[in-house]
């Protein structure tokens, strides 16, 4: 993995550019040493024999040169370095084999090279060391095979010379491929370091967030509690105390309707309709504040969800404008409080009546959806905006004339307590869409069956 980090880096274009640059350098003595082989030569075959492998020399560097910016893969680079480099080493040993006389500029030429090898070219420390061999074996055999020294000295010298700077360089380039090495275990630890801290710090900071919302949703939800547990208190005593003059109202007149009725003109009964009608009205709505006000208990008995629907059709009255489709099954049964989620399925019903008074189609479904059956009641009617929806099952919110805005906040209240959830989505001029979900075994009844 380190090995990898390090050509990765080795291959990065700010090592492209020192690549080419070399190869830019490289451009001027091949060029320079055209003079020097005419000086040598003339124009002889022997200067247009060197002067076509300098060419091709020239040739290498400048396809380096336009490709080596081209390159993204380390192997790929590494390759490319390698062949090119080799085609310049063996392409200088045919040159200096053919003047022998220069041995000792050929060995410091040859030295210079090994130095630039293996500490300046980038690129992989075994094809740098195999590459830095073979320049200076081939050397030595130049000198060896190649040259007419005279004083063995020289020759001991100068293959000494070769491999000591052999040597010398491989050790320099092994401790600067060491040391890239390090760098870049270095630079991996600090990057996860800084990664993890990033990490850390974008947590912290998402939990922080995820906690600020959690409070604010909890300190919503105390404030509501609050408020909804002071309007049940006080819907109790409100309810308790209407209780009784209402129904000395409703009393006094049925006794009216029945001591006085032969002295009652249409006027009269008409005005005592009006005073029955009114009671019954607010007997409603002192039963909602009493229902929503106390605990509820749940008498639970197993029904299929059709009988349930067809209980609410025949407590429904229904307007000639207005087609009910039930597509209900029978299937599977459930377990509910009928007479509370008749409410529910009532007060559903009839809002859905209410909001078609140009008449319309109410279809009422159930379906199965993993352990829970889901009851829906689709409407025709005018729909419902979202301000509206936003507050549809809040207690004491109305948008009718008359009413005090617990119908659906008591139906919640009954679903829930059944374990269940209510939801609702509408389209305006097109219709609502409530959707009752309860499950098929609540988990009242199966902590009942536990224990017994």
């Amino acid at each position: 993995m380190i090995t990898r980090g390090i050509i990765v880096i080795i291959t990065s274009n700010q090592t492209s550019n020192q690549s080419k640059k070399i190869a830019v350098l490289l451009i001027l003595p091949i060029l320079g040493f055209f003079f020097n082989d005419y000086v040598f030569f003339g124009f002889s075959s022997e200067f247009y024999y060197l002067a076509a492998i300098r060419i091709f020399l020239l040739f290498v560097v400048g396809f380096e040169i336009a490709h080596l910016g081209k390159i993204e893969k380390h192997q790929v680079y590494d390759h490319f370095v390698f062949w090119s480099t080799l085609s310049l080493i063996i392409g200088g040993g045919i040159i200096n084999m053919t003047r022998p006389d220069n041995f000792m500029l050929h060995s410091i030429v040859a030295i210079m090279s090994l130095f630039v090898l293996d500490l300046v070219v980038p690129f992989r420390f075994l094809l740098q060391s195999f590459l830095a061999a073979l320049l200076v074996i081939g050397e030595i055999l130049i000198i060896i095979f190649f040259t007419n020294i005279t004083e063995i000295t020289i020759t001991y010298t100068i293959i000494f010379s070769l491999i000591a700077a052999f040597i010398i360089a491989g050790l320099s380039s092994r401790q600067f491929h060491f040391y890239r090495r390090k760098t870049y275990e270095e630079f991996v630890h600090r990057q996860a370091l800084q990664n993890s801290l990033q990490q850390h710090a974008d947590n912290l900071s998402q939990l922080v967030e995820e906690r600020t919302k959690e409070l604010f949703e909890a300190q919503s939800r105390f404030l509501k509690s609050e408020r909804l547990a002071a309007i049940g208190e006080l819907a109790g005593m409100v309810g308790h105390d209407l209780r009784n003059p209402l129904s000395g109202i409703k009393n006094a007149s049925y006794m009216l309707r029945k001591k006085q009725s032969n002295n009652l003109d249409t006027v009269g009964n008409e005005m005592l309709s009006i005073i029955d009608r009114s009671v019954e009205h607010a007997n409603r709505i002192v039963s909602d504040l009493l229902d929503y006000s106390r605990e509820l208990h749940l008498e639970l008995e197993e029904y299929s969800p059709k009988s349930l629907i067809d209980y609410l059709l025949l407590s429904t009255k229904v307007p000639n404008n207005v087609k009910i489709l039930d597509r209900t099954h029978s299937f599977p049964p459930i377990w509910v409080d009928a007479g509370k989620n008749e409410r529910v399925f009532v007060n559903l019903a009839s809002n859905a009546i209410e909001a078609m008074p140009n008449g319309g189609v109410l279809e009422i479904s159930s379906s199965q959806n993993d352990e829970n059956i889901e009851f829906t009641f689709a409407d025709t009617g005018e729909g419902i905006t979202a301000e509206v929806l936003a507050k549809i099952f809040t207690p004491l919110f109305t948008t009718k004339a008359q009413g005090m805005g617990f119908g659906l906040a008591i139906c919640k209240r009954i679903t829930e307590a059944h374990g269940g959830k209510i939801s609702v989505k509408s389209i305006i001029n097109k219709g609502t869409i409530f959707t009752v979900s309860l499950p098929i075994k609540p988990k009242q009844l199966e902590s009942q069956n536990g224990k017994s």
